[in-house]
């Protein structure tokens, strides 16, 4: 690695829109030459130090030495400047992709490995970032206060409200009733009675139902939905089964 190579890969990232493919030992090339440089500096540095101005040529010899080390020292900081160019450039379109909303899986050229590193975790977090956003508007209604105390029953919430397919119907066939007690009968093993522990944001259960839930509620949701929030502890299982209309809502209650 030296000046010119700096240049170089300077030039190329400021004048193209995409990563340029770096050696892999790109950053150990930088170090080294940073090294020298600065081993070369205290070097003339040294040399100065050593002849003072004791005979005419002695001072002739330092005063090389001096422009010695004012040339390395220019070198050094040229490429100090070309090297933090360099990276700030590339992080720069790392972000810019990372946080496009584009799928895409991480290049497998163009990026050293450090550089993979800052792409996935900023992918991670402006996608973590993006679903927290869509959940809060999608739980409508909330308010600030919602918003501040959104926290563990937010991530329950979400987490209880995976996005997935909504099922289809089951299909009817000349079996007729026969079939269709088979199917509530399958049904009804797909859904638990739980009671809730604490008031949870809106969501919508993987059966497409809206499901707004306050403390000690008592409703059937579907298993997995279910599962979930007691997982979470904001939830536990029942027995027994009833379900009631209210307010355009399905909301299920313990037969007593």
């Amino acid at each position: 690695m030296d000046t010119e190579r700096l240049w170089e890969i300077l030039y190329k990232e400021r004048n193209t829109a995409t990563l340029q493919e770096l050696p892999r030992n790109f950053c150990a090339e930088v170090r080294e030459y940073l090294k020298r440089l600065e081993e070369e500096r205290r070097e003339a540095e040294r040399g100065e130090a050593e002849r003072g101005e004791t005979e005419r040529g002695e001072a002739e010899r330092g005063n090389a030495d001096e422009r010695r080390r004012g040339l390395v020292e220019d070198e050094l900081r040229n490429a100090r400047m070309k090297v933090e160019d360099i990276i700030r450039r590339r992080v720069g379109k790392i972000v810019k992709l990372a946080s496009s909303g584009v799928s895409v899986r991480t290049p497998s050229k163009g990026m050293l490995e450090e550089e993979r590193a800052i792409f996935e975790g900023v992918k991670s977090h402006v996608e973590a970032g993006r679903e927290r956003i869509f959940a809060l508007i999608s739980g409508a209604g909330g308010g600030e206060e919602e918003v501040k105390r959104g926290g563990k029953k937010r991530e329950a919430a979400e987490v209880a409200s995976p996005e997935v397919a909504s099922p289809d119907p089951p299909a009817r066939d000349k079996k007729g009733k026969k079939d269709e007690e088979e199917s509530e009968e399958e049904s009804n093993e797909e859904f638990q009675v739980v009671r809730a522990l604490e008031d949870l944001p809106t969501f919508m259960g993987i059966d497409g139902r809206i499901y707004k839930v306050k403390k000690e509620d008592v409703l059937t949701l579907p298993k997995t939905n279910a599962e979930i929030l007691c997982n979470r502890g904001v939830a536990v299982r029942l027995r027994g089964r009833g379900r009631v209309e209210r307010k355009g809502e399905t909301e299920t209650k313990t037969e007593k």
